[in-house]
């Protein structure tokens, strides 16, 4: 339970250090006088995000503690894990800088906000009069359900489940559009593969057929050539053959007068054998230059057609053109491994399936029998705050195939107030107050049952009064012999009821205003009473039908 609050520099409260005791503690105070900023200090405390405006001086951190005796809670594992500090008398704290940067500590050691909020779950809930109309919401209303048949496990094991089911089916959708895409392309890809395939581009071909084109395009000019310069050579006697003969056989008598003679001879007699080879070599190759019509054709539409596939194809060279012919070979295999992949994801979908159905078939099952219990415990808890006619009814319809993360089932609060009344939606048939005291008894049916420490309800009596509202402070108090609660009201009569009375007000004394709080005396429970039975300087009368509240109340 929560034993102690210290608040220091937060919105008007400039300093506020106050324990607190177990049983039922009521709260009140005037409108405007701060019980909100109360109640926010505790929603920081519990993991809730501020606004840094709320700092009161920005040049000063706020700082905001609560001690909460949680012996009782079995939570010393729980702290291990996450590597935390544990003690009986577990201190947590936030500091806050006009800079919006907070830490948060649990005994401290400095922990994450996700941590804040799990400790905060265990420890308290606070319940306001928007709690309240959320009862009306079906939402809501499940969460009740599932609160009291604890079926929190079973929920994560169907949430895994339908995420799991969720992420393939959205994976398959995917894949389809994907292959349809392919599929639409498909026919042109095929047929622009196939004329690449036929043609079967080779690398640096373009640069060997402008070579080849060009030969053959000048055989019958090279031939031609080739052949009057091998006349040159050795047709005649004129021929340069025939000359440098004539000049070595001149020249051989002399060679042994002087090296440099010997010389010449060896270097004409080179030229010679040089020139023979020569005229061999080039009547051997006229004949290859021989003029080929028809040849030259096909080099020119095949290389006609290979400029055609680079402009078609967008590509400067023919490495490019067969990138790209690489790349619709793996388009074609990609569709059909995809047609492939998408057989594959569909039968895991349908295991899938299989099994989000069990598990919501699990699911609802535990919530339905559990269902006529809560509705029993609402019934007995609405028969003490006056309404003996009062009957309610949980359906829980299924959604069939309408699968969402909270299973699929539709839950709807039905009740009726009135002796002879039909059933009917909670949202459609229930007054303001009708609905605050629904909302009490389910919150404090729920908070038992996950054995709670401490219930917080901030004007969740609004809309009951008189005989009613003695009730409900009746019940507040019986309740705190459970669990410890607190009750922001402005009844007098549940304010009545507290085992002890806290007072929140506006002090201006200072330069600015600021909220402070007190614990109430005998005396000044008998006042402020008083005065929410008849307002400001209440009379003699006031004063003693506030005691003799008190006493009824308390009893």
């Amino acid at each position: 339970m929560l034993t102690h609050l210290n608040v220091k520099n937060y919105a008007l409260i400039k300093g506020l250090d106050i324990d607190f005791s177990s049983g039922y503690t009521s709260i009140t105070g005037e409108t405007g006088a701060g019980k909100s900023i109360l109640l926010g200090a505790i929603g920081l405390i519990m993991g809730d995000r501020g606004d840094s405006t709320a700092i009161l001086d920005p040049s000063q951190k706020c700082v905001i503690e609560a001690i909460f005796d949680i012996q009782r809670l079995s939570l010393t594992k729980d702290f291990e894990d996450r590597d935390i500090d544990y003690s009986d008398q577990t201190i947590i704290r936030r500091e806050w800088l006009s800079n919006g940067k907070m830490r948060s500590f649990i005994n401290d050691s400095q922990v994450s906000l996700q941590s804040l909020k799990w400790l905060g779950t265990q420890l308290l809930e606070i319940h306001s009069q928007h709690t309240g109309l959320l009862v009306t919401q079906h939402e809501e209303q499940l969460k009740l359900v599932d609160a009291f048949s604890k079926s929190s496990e079973i929920l994560l094991q169907y949430q895994q489940s339908y995420h799991a089911f969720k992420e393939t089916e959205q994976l398959l959708s995917e894949k389809k559009i994907h292959f349809e895409n392919l599929k639409k392309e498909s026919d042109y890809t095929t047929f622009i593969l196939s004329e690449l395939r036929e043609f079967a581009p080779q690398l640096n071909e373009d640069a060997a057929l402008e070579t080849e084109i060009e030969l053959l395009e000048k055989a019958t000019q090279l031939e031609q050539t080739l052949t009057s310069i091998e006349f040159e050579l050795q047709s005649d006697e004129q021929s340069i053959i025939e000359k440098l003969g004539r000049i070595r056989i001149e020249l051989k008598p002399f060679i042994n007068l002087s090296p440099k003679l010997n010389d010449f001879f060896e270097r004409i007699n080179d030229l010679l054998m040089e020139s023979k080879e020569l005229s061999h070599d080039l009547t051997t190759s006229a004949s290859n230059f021989d003029s080929n019509p028809n040849k030259l054709e096909s080099l020119l539409q095949r290389y006609s057609k290979l400029q055609l596939l680079l402009r078609k194809h967008n590509v400067n060279s023919v490495e490019a053109l067969i990138h790209r012919c690489n790349e619709l070979e793996n388009t074609h295999l990609a569709e059909h491994h995809l047609e492939t992949e998408i057989t594959e994801i569909a039968e895991k979908l349908s295991g899938l399936h299989k099994e989000l159905i069990h598990n919501a078939s699990i699911l609802g099952s535990v919530r339905r029998s559990k269902k006529d219990l809560l509705s029993n415990l609402v019934v007995d808890q609405l028969k003490q705050l006056d309404m003996p006619f009062a009957q309610t009814e949980i359906q829980i319809d299924s959604m069939g195939e309408q699968f969402n993360i909270t299973g699929n089932d539709r839950v709807s609060f039905l009740f009726s107030a009135n002796k002879g009344q039909s059933m009917m939606p909670i949202e459609k048939i229930a007054s303001g107050g009708e609905i605050s005291r629904l909302n009490f008894c389910l919150r404090t049916i729920i908070a038992e049952l996950k054995q709670l420490p401490t219930l917080i309800y901030d004007e969740a009596d609004t809309g009951v009064s008189g005989e009613v509202a003695s009730r409900l402070g009746f019940l507040m108090r019986k309740q705190g012999k459970k669990q410890q609660i607190f009750a922001i009201t402005h009844l007098p009569q549940v304010a009545a009821s507290g085992n002890q009375q806290l007072f929140v007000y506006k002090s201006n004394d200072e330069a600015i205003s600021e909220t402070k709080i007190k614990h109430l005396n005998s005396t000044e429970r008998g006042h402020a009473l008083a005065e929410m039975l008849s307002g400001k300087n209440p009379s003699d009368a006031a004063l003693l039908n506030a005691q003799s509240l008190l006493k009824i109340q308390s009893t």
